[in-house]
């Protein structure tokens, strides 16, 4: 059956035709939904295999086999003894006896498949170039098609040497040469001024070590913390200078040994806009959320020009490096290693890119005016005219950015921006004429140089040291320091703490373990009786192995003193939560799995108004505990349904109208006592708002059930807060439901030592359920999402 006729049937790879005579036999067996080879259980769309047999699945699949032992399993269960009769039987892959096959330049045809699938292979011991045109040894020489003019400082050549062993085979040699009264360095690279004076005739000496702070690339010559991403203090490599290291568009002279390739104009000047997202300093610490206007949002704004893709080709160890690293020996203490790691970083730069970048962050109060205000740039940029508060009329719109915009309205002083949106902005570096995009202009005191906007290529510090007790020692120190806080050894996956590397408690510190941050969910806001708290799972591949997170809940009964703590819950995530265990009130929503790490739970059966406070802990298998994170957030006020609220005002009315019997007031005092709080609150406002002018809710009340009565009625208005209250004398409150979906798990013994967290969801699965929970809320006002 499909997919897999086409696979029974052969295939002419010259023609790229099948014919119609099947020379495979297939079984087959019933399995999720369609019949399948009987020794594979997933079906691969036929459009996804190609024939050649270096081919592979496309990045989008999620089949995780890779389609080369995918059809060899075919190939081999088939009637075929083997692969290579089977090989043998698709014919010859090249026809060599013509223009070498089709091969180009220095490419050996060969028509055997078994071989080579694509029958163009290079001469023993050569490698191809790096654009594919020809094969070079890779050992001797340079590759001129590498990007860099194969790190040559002016000219590249190419020369077609014959092989020793096969004449009729060559080898693409490739050299650095200079130009017209030049001549090349000893370094086989750059290039020198036959007129530059040598002492006696001999070479020239280099040039006096210079500091590289102050030159054009300089950054490259510096070590680099690959950990922090930062450049370090301390000057690693040598530069020296002569007067025709130069890159195109650049005036001043650069270092030798450093390659520049410039970036087309088309191709820099990138702009980036994120989407509006929650602020993330908001949804952590004390949250102060408002079930009126929402999350605060934050969104990004970012335009970057990519100049220069920058690489050292000559590396030569600084003065003040290679003393650092005499002055080390066997004997030196692990300490004395990291201190230089301190000064010099751990990395060295190989490779980078620089250009220029402007960042702007604009903060709004919630997600209403971030979307009215998109809605009229968008309507700005599509050509139509301006809104009367902006002052960007005679602006072309093609070129109007938005935080030139929002710009534009801050000058203006418009009420939305004194509202609570605001906008910060930075720039990197000086924008290049050619970017029509930046919005801060740059300060003529800005030098023009490029910035050195991200390193693309490091490599080990160790690397550069010769001495192999030295280099050995360095590495350790350098694995110690990223791994074990440079308070310990690194053993195969753990740390082995030095003694002076352990807590109070008697456990070991030097590998601590990593800080979750607990957050609200940047996606569902809390409702009146729910939240929705979320953290990032991670875990270094030395050092520590997270087996388990506590999460305590606790309901903090002042408002004005949070260390007042009425009630404390605290939570195991294992064997609690998703062991489903003692958690009703508990429920994970996200648990990590191969594409994502955070772990997502709903904590419900809380109070309305009322404040919290979660704190989280990450265990390991010691029972070490990591560092806490919390959050405090106070829940919405309870929710209403105030469409019933005015059908039952409507309903207290006709009760009340005319002469009231002894029936008709027992309903209406029994329907005012079982509304609860909230629900009175806007009876109370929909009866006033339509029938005031017959009498008060509240003087109506007494005088048809008399005082008793209505006091026991009107007592509840007092339950809520003043803020609550407040909320409730809105004209218009809307009821809004949505859906949250969880993991609602039987009870199962999960061994928490045994946990592969990159798993975890695949292996509740036998254990849980997805299921559906419906969440209300109310909106107050005229909100518009």
């Amino acid at each position: 059956p499909w997919p897999y006729t086409i696979f029974q049937r052969g295939f002419d790879l010259v023609l790229g035709e099948q014919p119609s005579d099947k020379i495979f036999r297939f079984t087959y067996t019933l399995g999720e939904g369609m019949w399948l080879p009987l020794s594979k259980s997933f079906v691969i769309p036929p459009a996804e295999l190609a024939i050649n047999p270096s081919a592979k699945c496309k990045t989008d699949m999620t089949v995780m086999e890779d389609a080369v032992e995918v059809r060899e399993e075919l190939m081999t269960s088939s009637s075929f003894d083997s692969l290579e009769v089977l090989l043998d039987s698709f014919g010859p892959v090249r026809d060599c006896s013509r223009d070498n096959g089709g091969c180009s330049k220095n490419f050996r045809c060969i028509s055997d498949r078994k071989l080579d699938s694509t029958g163009c292979v290079c001469p023993t011991g050569l490698s191809p170039m790096k654009d594919g045109t020809g094969c070079y040894d890779r050992h001797v020489g340079v590759d001129c098609s590498d990007g860099f003019n194969g790190g040559c400082e002016q000219l590249c050549l190419q020369q077609m040497v014959p092989l020793p062993e096969d004449p009729l085979l060559y080898n693409i040699l490739m050299f650095c040469g200079c130009i017209e009264d030049y001549k090349l360095g000893t370094d086989g690279r750059s290039c020198q001024l036959i007129s530059e004076s040598c002492p006696e005739g001999g070479d020239c000496g280099e040039p006096r070590e210079l500091p590289m702070n102050q030159t054009l690339f300089g950054e490259i010559f510096y070590g680099y913390n690959n950990h922090s991403k930062e450049v370090a203090p301390g000057q690693v490599l040598k530069g020296t200078f002569r007067q025709n290291n130069f890159a195109r568009g650049l005036e001043q002279q650069l270092p030798d040994g450093l390659v520049v390739a410039t970036v087309p104009l088309e191709n820099q000047c990138q702009e980036e806009l994120s989407d509006p997202t929650p602020d993330p300093e908001f949804l952590t610490g004390m949250v102060n959320f408002s079930e009126v206007s929402g999350y605060p949002l934050l969104q990004h704004w970012k335009v970057q020009s990519v100049m220069y893709h920058v690489r050292l080709n000559q590396m030569t160890i600084s003065q003040s490096f290679s003393n650092a690293l005499h002055s080390l020996d066997g004997a030196t203490s692990r300490g004395d290693f990291v201190a230089l790691l301190d000064q010099f970083g751990n990395h060295y730069i190989q490779e980078a890119v620089y250009g220029f970048e402007e960042s702007c962050s604009i903060w709004y109060p919630n997600r209403q005016v971030q979307r009215q205000l998109w809605l009229e740039y968008e309507d700005i940029s599509k050509g139509n005219s301006p809104s009367d508060e902006s002052e960007e009329r005679e602006r072309d719109p093609k070129v109007l950015t938005f935080p030139e915009y929002i710009a534009s309205l801050s000058e203006s002083g418009t009420k939305r921006v004194a509202a609570g949106v605001r906008m910060e902005c930075q720039s990197r570096g000086r924008c290049p004429s050619s970017c029509p995009l930046c919005h801060v202009a740059s300060s003529p005191d800005v030098p023009a140089e490029p910035i050195l906007l991200e390193v693309t290529k490091a490599a080990p510090l160790y690397e550069l040291v010769t001495n192999n007790q030295t280099q050995r020692l360095l590495q350790e120190a350098t694995m110690s320091l990223l791994w074990c806080s440079g308070s310990g050894d690194v053993i195969e996956d753990w740390c082995r703490c030095d003694s002076s590397a352990f807590g109070a408690d008697g456990l070991p510190t030097c590998a601590p373990l990593p800080h979750p941050v607990l957050r609200l969910s940047t996606v569902h806001e809390p409702s009146s009786t729910l939240v929705v708290l979320e953290w990032g799972h991670s875990e270094p591949p030395i050092g520590v192995q997270i087996v388990d997170y506590l999460l305590r809940q606790e309901k903090v009964t002042d408002r004005m003193d949070h260390s007042k703590v009425e009630t404390e819950t605290v939570l195991s995530f294992v064997d609690d939560i998703i062991s489903g265990a003692k958690s009703p009130c508990a429920m994970p929503a996200q648990v990590p799995d191969r594409l994502s790490s955070t772990i997502s739970l709903i904590i419900r059966c809380l109070e309305p108004d009322t404040t919290y406070m979660f704190t989280l802990w990450g265990v390991d298998n010691t029972g070490r505990r990591s560092r806490s994170s919390d959050v405090t957030v106070k829940t919405p006020c309870p929710v209403v349904d105030d469409v019933k609220a005015q059908e039952i005002a409507d309903k207290i009315y006709n009760l009340f109208n005319g002469y009231t019997s002894g029936k008709e007031q027992q309903t209406a005092y029994n329907t005012l006592l079982d509304l609860g709080s909230p629900s009175l609150h806007r009876v109370l406002y929909h009866y006033n708002q339509h029938y005031e002018s017959f009498g008060e809710f509240t003087w109506r009340c007494e005088d048809e059930l008399g005082p008793r009565k209505a006091g026991l009625i009107l007592s509840q208005l007092g339950d809520l807060s003043s803020w609550c209250n407040g909320l409730l004398q809105e004209p218009k409150i809307s009821l809004q439901r949505s859906s949250l979906k969880f993991l609602a798990c039987r009870y199962s013994e999960i061994k928490p030592y045994g946990l592969d967290w990159s798993e975890l969801s695949r292996d509740l699965r036998k254990t849980c359920e997805e299921q559906t929970l419906s969440v209300l809320y109310n909106d107050y006002g005229d909100k518009d999402y």
